[in-house]
């Protein structure tokens, strides 16, 4: 792999990061603003209240689903015995799974804009995911630091 396909495919996936983070966010909103209105809130009694079981089991698959996901993004290590390219797929693999790990960060901000209505939580959600999409972002000494460790 020459320098020039290294930095072309570093930048290929600085673009699928920048991208990813605001197609999940506003997948994660749409979803649960769609389910916001299902959803019984306070203390009406309406026949919407069958659905706290199910997000109660929601809330507890959630983080079980994000622990079996960890377990997979730590298995996902580099070998310089390996082709570039194929050490560039697993990083790449390994960028998409921890920025959906970590996007879920925003997921109680949301719920909480359902349960409250005020706009503060929207905006504290997408201030969530613009800093990990800057804090994160892949280049070519994160990817030398990941395939040396």
């Amino acid at each position: 792999m020459t320098d020039a396909e290294f930095h072309r495919a570093i930048r290929r996936i600085r673009v699928l990061h920048w991208l990813h983070y605001p197609l999940q966010g506003l997948l994660m909103a749409g979803a649960v603003l769609a389910a916001g209105r299902r959803v019984a809130v306070g203390g009406t009694l309406e026949p919407s209240l069958a659905t706290w079981p199910l997000l109660l089991l929601l809330l507890a698959l959630v983080p079980v689903a994000s622990l079996l996901l960890f377990a997979l993004f730590r298995r996902m290590r580099p070998s310089l015995r390996r082709p570039a390219e194929e050490n560039l797929r697993i990083y790449t693999g390994r960028i998409f799974l921890r920025n959906s790990l970590l996007s879920l960060l925003s997921l109680p901000l949301l719920a909480s804009y359902v349960v409250t209505h005020k706009p503060f939580d929207l905006v504290a959600g997408a201030g969530v995911l613009l800093a990990l999409c800057w804090r994160l972002a892949p280049s070519p000494k994160t990817y030398q630091h990941w395939l040396l460790s």
